[in-house]
């Protein structure tokens, strides 16, 4: 049993936004100045005109149970914005993370997933999958969250007792991804 700290990363500034991001971090290993890491690290391939913003507090979360047990508060949160230059994008349209733990519950591994859209439109290449330097950047930036060992995969409680586990390792599929909203 372990309280976890619930980092909800929250993207603006695009038509179809605002949306979120949802990290869990180990209690006071600054999990989220990892994050804004990431985030900058990976800023080059968006549009012009988003923005990320990284908590530097929240809800801490038992991640046996899944219920609220305080909240937290660090240093290392704040904004972080696209650094291209670039607008044409295809709403909800991007790259993904997969996250890998060495952790099994029940019969799987213990897995996540962070999508990333929207990628500006010169991160595609001519056969419609995400440009080599862009999947180095993205896998780059993602291993660097794994080495900080700072971040945490929730497995939510299920009829059982939920688990986490560290990110042993990240990959970037070199393939593209689409998020629907469920607004209407």
């Amino acid at each position: 049993m372990a309280d976890l700290e619930r980092i909800v990363v929250t993207w603006t500034g695009l038509s179809g936004l605002p949306g979120v991001s949802v990290f869990y971090g180990a209690l006071g290993a600054s999990a989220n100045a990892d994050i804004k890491t990431f985030f900058t690290a990976v800023q080059s391939i968006f549009p012009a005109g988003l923005s990320w913003t990284i908590p530097g507090n929240g809800d801490l979360i038992d991640d046996a149970t899944g219920d609220l047990s305080g909240v937290w508060v660090n240093t290392g949160g704040g904004g972080t914005v696209a650094a291209s230059g670039a607008a044409a994008h295809a709403a909800g349209t991007g790259a993904y993370v997969n996250w890998r733990t060495s952790l099994i519950v029940g019969p799987r591994r213990l897995m996540g997933r962070t999508f990333l859209a929207p990628i500006m439109n010169s991160a595609y290449d001519n056969s419609g999958t995400i440009v080599t330097g862009n999947l180095t950047t993205l896998q780059t930036a993602a291993t660097a969250v794994c080495t900080a060992a700072s971040t945490r995969i929730w497995h939510r409680p299920n009829g059982g007792a939920g688990a986490s586990a560290v990110p042993a390792a990240a990959t970037v599929p070199d393939q593209v991804t689409s998020l629907k909203t469920r607004r209407r």
